[in-house]
């Protein structure tokens, strides 16, 4: 990098621009001999000698103006351009020496010959050191890239072994810890009948909690899991799947109505993690609903590409305020949505699917999953791949 004398920087970037100007400055020098020889001996314009070195010239002229533009359109690293102005202007001046001394020791016919090989020379050596400079630039940036892939596989990898780090300890420390609490407050809860109501509270608040905290740790589980890029999809048995979930929804809740519609036998391509998806949306139609007897309706709509799935409530509907970051990860989780939705939205996308809220408001919410469907095979692959998908829950 230079200065120039008012101080302002010469930015490598206006290479390509003194590329294409001199391919054209050479380009007209050529034509202007031409019309010059032309106009005075028009016999010298059909010499062989000068028609082979014009015809031998231009393809190096054409070769340097187009590089002027490649550069501009390429994606090769500015920080390249100097070296290869370097190649440039060295094999130009380095082609013309040597041109000029082999000039000294073979007699030249005529000052048009001189002019002639010289102009040759500039325009191999420029052209020869500019290609040069070009697969010299290319090939660096591939080695960077392939050095910066590297380092960020390296990178990923440290990261996911740190990952898997602190989630074993979540799991076998944390998680055990917040299941004795649980444990022993229950046991307190159940056996201690001379406890006041204030007590009681206490205890039903720190069982609250710690189930929330071993909710939140499996979450956590399947989040890594999401972004573990060795998955792989599958046909799965989605109305095996979404009948369990909402099995296990009445069994966690007494006073609910569900209403679900479900053919058989839908499949959508996706992995062991299918449930959870439909687990958290059913959960939190619950958990958040307001209404004397909670309702959820549960609806699957088969489709030619896709499957459709709603899930329809008659809670208070979503807060205006948190609409728009609703399957954003949340830093606090004073969201009352947590961290659910966020690994909804985690694994519809894992299943290159869809999730929306589609309506909301005094009369309850509504969310709709769109996952791609599979066509049912024969022989019974599906009802393997669901239980499969049941069987990891």
């Amino acid at each position: 990098m230079r200065w120039s004398s008012d101080g302002s920087l010469l930015s490598r970037d206006r290479i390509p621009t003194y590329l294409i100007g001199f391919g054209l400055s050479l380009t007209s020098v050529v034509l202007g001999e031409i019309a010059l020889l032309y106009a005075f001996d028009p016999t010298s314009v059909d010499d062989s000698e000068f028609l082979v070195g014009v015809l031998t010239t231009m393809p190096f002229l054409i070769g340097i103006t187009y590089a002027g533009y490649w550069l501009r359109s390429s994606a090769l690293s500015s920080a390249r351009y100097p070296r290869i102005a370097g190649w440039c202007l060295g094999g130009l001046l380095t082609f013309l020496i040597v041109n000029v001394l082999l000039m000294f020791v073979i007699p030249s016919g005529s000052w048009l010959v001189i002019f002639s090989w010289g102009r040759w020379a500039a325009a191999f050596g420029a052209g020869t050191g500019l290609l040069i400079g070009c697969l010299e630039g290319r090939a660096i940036e591939r080695a960077l890239a392939a050095e910066r892939a590297a380092l960020r596989t390296e990178h990923v990898e440290a990261q996911r072994d740190y990952l898997d780090y602190l989630n074993g300890i979540l799991r076998h420390e944390v998680l055990n810890t917040a299941t004795v609490i649980n444990g022993y407050a229950s046991q307190v809860l159940e056996e201690e009948s001379s406890l006041d109501d204030r007590s009681r509270r206490w205890l039903e608040i720190v069982i609250d909690h710690s189930e929330d905290m071993s909710t939140v740790i499996d979450d956590v589980r399947i989040l890594l899991q999401t972004t573990d890029g060795n998955f792989q999809l599958e046909p799965v048995n989605a109305t095996r799947v979404v009948r369990a979930e909402v099995r296990k929804l009445e069994n966690a809740w007494e006073e609910i109505d569900v209403e679900a519609s479900i053919p058989p036998d839908v499949l959508v391509r996706a992995d062991d993690l299918l449930p959870r998806i439909f687990g958290n949306l059913l959960s939190n139609a619950v958990e958040h609903n307001d209404a004397a007897t909670p309702r959820v309706t549960v609806t699957v709509e088969p489709g030619p590409d896709t499957v459709r799935f709603e899930i329809a409530d008659n809670g208070p509907g979503i807060p205006d305020s948190e609409i728009d970051s609703l399957f954003d990860r949340v830093e606090s989780h004073g969201s009352t949505h947590g961290l659910g939705l966020y690994l909804v939205d985690q694994l519809v996308s894992r299943y290159d699917g869809t999730v929306e809220l589609v309506d909301t408001g005094p009369e309850g919410s509504r969310f709709v999953v769109e996952l791609p469907a599979v066509s049912p095979e024969p022989g019974g692959s599906s009802e393997e791949s669901g239980l499969a998908a049941l069987s990891s829950e």
